[in-house]
């Protein structure tokens, strides 16, 4: 029996070893990890047109919401015409102070408020597949990058206070991205549906010079029609076979794309990225898809990232 069980305990050894890498891959796969890094409360993620929604209480009603980090004012769909343009105030089921301002707008009528960076500014958002995460509290940072997420820092970009944001700038987070030498920031406007052109990026003309000056072979595809507050623009969609890396702050690659769409942005009276006389970028919602979690940390002053 004594060479059986010589036989045995490396068979044994093994097990154990085998469970100690599957429960830290569990822990740094599962959708829980960030809420609990981020002592956050998780909500079901539906997706219409492409947008984050949760199911939330605004005013004590029961309300399908959109997580637009693209949109920096918030929203409630008119009850009536009349009601267009207004702002009211109501308390929500969110972890934020008191009662929250919104504009009341026409929306999709599946869409019943769209929370914008206004509000989201002072919240943490996890996003993966299927779940939100949302906290009233920063995340552990060291345990975050322990557990495989990236952090992209939002300096001049995004924060819970306007007056650490660039002027030129509104108040979205972004990631940063080159194709070539040309380089840029994107923002990531979780609101913006790009499923007739998946892997759509928005650019304005200064980056699309940029583009040309580096040599980049552009082929255009076609046009696509966008609904503005100026009205319909008709704006020129092109391919390329060079890859699209998103980075860090610093220019260290993250992930790249091998397949997606330039739409050229042009100068409007509605501000954004077509107003910005240097480079600038817009990621659709699609990329989303890239990553296995993305965590909206502004009171840390940071975007956490985590790749499939």
């Amino acid at each position: 029996m004594e060479g059986e069980a010589e036989k045995l305990k490396y068979p044994a050894t093994i097990l154990l070893a085998l469970a100690l890498a599957a429960a830290m891959f569990h822990f740094r796969s599962t959708p829980q990890t960030a809420a609990t890094l981020c002592s956050a409360k998780t909500y079901p993620l539906s997706h219409s047109g492409g947008a984050p929604h949760i199911e939330i209480d605004i005013g004590g009603t029961p309300a399908s919401a959109m997580l637009d980090y693209g949109a920096t004012q918030s929203s409630l769909r008119a009850k009536a015409p009349a009601d267009l343009g207004m702002l009211v105030r109501a308390a929500t089921s969110l972890p934020l102070p008191g009662e929250s301002e919104f504009l009341t707008r026409q929306t999709d009528p599946r869409t019943d408020a769209i929370i914008g960076t206004d509000l989201l500014a002072h919240l943490t958002v996890a996003l993966d597949a299927t779940t939100a995460a949302i906290s009233s509290a920063p995340c552990a940072a060291a345990r975050m990058r322990d557990a495989g997420f990236i952090p992209i820092d939002q300096r001049g970009f995004f924060s819970p206070g306007r007056a650490h944001v660039a002027s030129d700038r509104p108040n979205v987070p972004v990631v940063f991205l080159r194709m070539g030498e040309a380089k840029t920031w994107a923002q990531i406007d979780t609101g913006y549906d790009d499923d007739l052109y998946p892997h759509s990026l928005d650019i304005n003309h200064a980056y699309y010079e940029a583009l040309i000056a580096h040599g980049a072979s552009l082929k255009r595809e076609g046009y696509v029609a966008v609904k503005t507050c100026a009205g319909f623009e008709r704006r020129p969609v092109y391919s390329s076979h060079q890859p699209l890396v998103i980075t860090d702050e610093s220019g260290a690659t993250f992930t790249e794309a091998s397949a997606y769409d330039l739409i050229v942005k042009p100068a409007n009276i509605c501000c954004g990225i077509a107003a910005q006389t240097t480079p600038a970028a817009q990621l659709g919602v699609s990329f989303l898809r890239l990553f296995q979690t993305i965590v909206f940390d502004p009171q840390a002053g940071q975007v956490w990232i985590k790749k499939d």
